[in-house]
């Protein structure tokens, strides 16, 4: 058939093949490897009139199947129609292209027959990494069996692969889990409302061990429990390159699912970054279990989650694990990752506050801010057992305070005001030291001043001065060098 194609390609008009001007468009830009046209939506509609070609009664489908097969800059086909409007044999043509990376199929009517007839041939042959099934309504039971030896017997490792909303049928899903399994190189699954539920856990647990590339995890809207969470834990856990992770409507898991999971968020070299878990009726209990999973965590910058309905008490945990105030060591450890926690129209004023501030970049500047804005006094106390090494550090410390002042880390906080707090705290440091250590700060400098005496006595007494005044100047030197040893006893 290609051939057939190919005698006429030559002398074809574009005009000839469709008359639709927007199919006409698309054809040339693929004939000419338009290297900007890298889209191709084959849809029933009009959506955005971009990259969009819609098939017409009495046009000759083939040829589009030719340009496609011939392309080598098209990366994407999309796929948003009935298989009954296509024949084979663009099919057959369209199965010759090298370059297309990722196809899509999205609310399209799927008989099991497509997959053997596109995708068999197409994945085998072709440098596909990219696979999305979306919205897709079956014509045939075993539409799962085909998808999953279609996914197993790619001859590439698929990368990204989305399967969301479709009539699979009872356990279709955990099979084709299964037949992923053989793309070790996975870095982006997408199974959301796929009707995941323990049996489907098990096996998507068995991937996950084997998929350490896996970056990007969506299982929203499914039926995952407490069980099911369970289980999918024991292989989240070795994924130590997943940063985003979407649980978003499981409403059944409950508070004890939740510690479960939790644990994944306490255990060094899980680096999550994203969680999203809304709409699954988190309330004061759950939020106070992730404020103590997150207490040690430096990794989540965003935890997605419904905040309407969680009370004071609720928050009040979490504010303590965005700012400790009980002391200055534990508001320097606290929380500095966090960005988002949800809606901001339900999130208390002082949580908003700090989830603002930890946006600077500079997280020393953050914990030191935190610590000017919770506390008026700075216990040195602690440092005790450091004697004299401690007091320059705190010197330093505070000259870095006044210098963040003019930092945009201060989020419009009255700059006079923080200075004169800084002042007031550095010489209540310096007091509580002294009142510590009054040996310790004086002998030092009282030495010194002993030994500056000590040689202006001895400068005056080999001096060729007025006798006189040399006496009267030296006799003062002694008197002041007197009352210095004083001080030493």
């Amino acid at each position: 058939m290609s051939d057939e194609y190919a005698a006429l390609a030559d002398t074809i008009k574009i005009e000839d093949i469709t008359s639709n001007e927007i199919n006409q468009k698309v054809l040339r830009r693929l004939k000419d490897n338009d290297p900007s046209f890298i889209k191709l939506y084959i849809i029933n509609q009009k959506i955005t009139g971009y990259g969009e070609y819609i098939p017409i009664d009495g046009e000759d489908i083939g040829w589009l199947g030719y340009y496609i097969g011939q392309n080598t800059t098209l990366q994407t086909l999309l796929f948003g129609l009935g298989y009954e409007t296509i024949e084979d044999k663009f099919y057959e043509e369209m199965n010759r292209n090298k370059s297309i990376q990722e196809i899509k199929f999205y609310e399209t009517s799927l008989i099991g027959s497509i997959f053997q007839i596109i995708l068999d041939p197409f994945l085998k042959n072709n440098s596909i990494n990219k696979f999305s099934v979306h919205s897709c309504l079956t014509g045939d039971g075993c539409l799962h069996q085909l998808m999953a030896l279609t996914i197993g017997g790619c001859s590439k490792s698929l990368k990204r692969i989305a399967i969301t909303d479709n009539d699979i049928g009872d356990g279709g899903v955990a099979g084709i889990i299964t037949a992923m399994s053989v793309h070790p190189q996975l870095e982006e699954l997408t199974l959301s409302e796929s009707g995941i539920g323990r049996n489907e856990c098990i096996a998507l647990s068995s991937l996950l061990r084997s998929t350490t590339q896996l970056q990007y995890l969506d299982l929203s809207g499914n039926d995952i429990d407490d069980e099911g969470i369970e289980v999918l834990v024991s292989g989240l856990a070795h994924l130590n390159r997943l940063q985003r992770l979407s649980l978003t409507q499981n409403r059944s898991i409950t508070t004890k699912g939740w510690e479960t999971f939790s644990t994944l968020l306490e255990m060094p070299g899980f680096n999550l970054e994203e969680l999203s878990i809304h709409s699954n009726g988190i309330g004061d209990e759950g939020i106070q279990v992730f404020a103590k999973a997150l207490t040690s965590n430096s990794t989540l910058t965003r935890l997605i989650l419904q905040t309407r309905g969680i009370t004071a008490e609720g928050w009040a945990p979490f504010l303590r694990l965005l700012c400790d105030t009980s002391s200055v060591n534990k508001t320097y450890l606290s929380n500095r990752t966090l960005v988002e926690v949800g809606d901001n129209s339900f999130l208390p004023d002082d949580v908003l506050y700090y989830l603002d501030l930890h946006n600077a970049e500079d997280k020393g500047k953050v914990a030191m801010f935190k610590i000017l804005h919770a506390h008026s006094h700075f216990n040195i106390q602690p440092f005790f057992d450091w004697e004299l090494k401690v007091l320059p550090l705190m010197i330093r410390w505070f000259r870095r305070a006044r210098a963040i002042t003019h930092d945009p880390c201060t989020r419009g906080k009255d700059i006079n005001t923080l200075q004169m707090k800084i002042n007031n705290m550095k010489l209540s440091v310096v007091y509580d030291f002294i009142k510590e250590f009054p040996m310790l700060y004086i002998e030092p400098i009282t030495q010194k001043e002993i030994a500056d005496y000590t040689a202006m006595e001895e400068e005056l007494q080999g001096g060729d001065q007025n006798v006189e005044q040399q006496q009267a100047r030296l006799e003062e030197v002694r008197r002041c060098k007197a009352r210095a040893m004083s001080r030493l006893g």
